[in-house]
């Protein structure tokens, strides 16, 4: 369920101004029209056929993104990805390996309500204050916070509202925070973060319960995130289960001029 939760998400990306999502029967693409691997994703690989077919696919996705500005782009590996060997064939290309994530799900029923107090983001100073803890918490560039303030900022009605925020204080200011994306019949965590002079307190965890409330305000019976190793066990200790190991192979910022051979198993 979290693969397909994490494609359904990403292609949120899509809202950005400039973006284009591509969804295949054998691959869905996310070019964000930033040299920003966070913003450049291929999911649902499920190519099929000769190697030199798959190799050729291979090399067309790649082409699409770089086309479109978008290397270095993120590529997702898990459970139900074709084929197997994928990320071999990708090394062999000069694609690095990023570290892996963790699909985990969770009953929303079965989580807890947060302790403390929670804004939600409402308005441009909500949004303000989400973006301030989000570039503190992950250290963004002044390019990525750029990127995704304006992906945030972009209009959207209440009708076909994609994502919500929350904002946790810590002794007045914003110190954590958490967004939840609903995309696809999906609900998925995302953006969890808290500014370094603050972590160590539970801010993450209050956020993280503020926005399964809202996935069972909205309906859904179920929620999806991906974890960092380090991360895994807070959110096993909320109640999320673990149910896909996510391999992350990040494609060289520019083409490499060689194309590399790629044996056979």
């Amino acid at each position: 369920m979290s693969e397909a939760a994490l494609a359904a998400a990403l292609a949120v990306i899509g809202r950005l101004p400039g973006a284009e999502v591509q969804a295949g029967s054998d691959a869905t693409w996310v070019a964000g029209g930033r040299p920003l691997e966070s913003l450049n994703h291929v999911v649902g690989l499920e190519l099929r056929g000769t190697d030199a077919a798959i190799e050729e696919r291979i090399d067309a996705i790649d082409a699409a993104l770089r086309e479109r500005g978008s290397a270095p782009a993120t590529w997702w590996i898990g459970p139900s990805t074709r084929p197997t060997d994928l990320a071999r064939r990708l090394r062999a290309r000069g694609f690095t390996d990023a570290e892996p994530e963790h699909g985990m799900v969770i009953d929303v029923a079965r989580a807890a309500a947060p302790i403390g107090a929670v804004e939600l983001v409402e308005d441009e100073a909500g949004l303000d204050a989400f973006l301030a803890v989000m570039g503190g918490a992950y250290g963004w560039s002044e390019d990525a916070g750029a990127a995704w303030a304006e992906l945030y900022r972009t209009a959207a009605s209440e009708r076909e509202r994609p994502w919500w925020h929350v904002v946790v204080r810590h002794d007045g200011r914003p110190a954590a925070c958490a967004s939840l994306l609903t995309a696809g019949g999906h609900a998925f965590v995302t953006n969890v973060g808290t500014v370094p002079a603050a972590r160590g307190a539970g801010l993450g965890t209050t956020a993280t319960l503020a926005v399964l409330q809202i996935a069972a305000r909205l309906g859904h019976r179920r929620a999806s995130l991906t974890a960092s190793h380090m991360g895994r066990g807070v959110y096993a200790r909320i109640g999320f289960e673990e149910d896909a190991r996510l391999e992350r192979c990040v494609s060289p910022a520019n083409r490499l001029e060689t194309r590399r051979a790629v044996s056979r198993r």
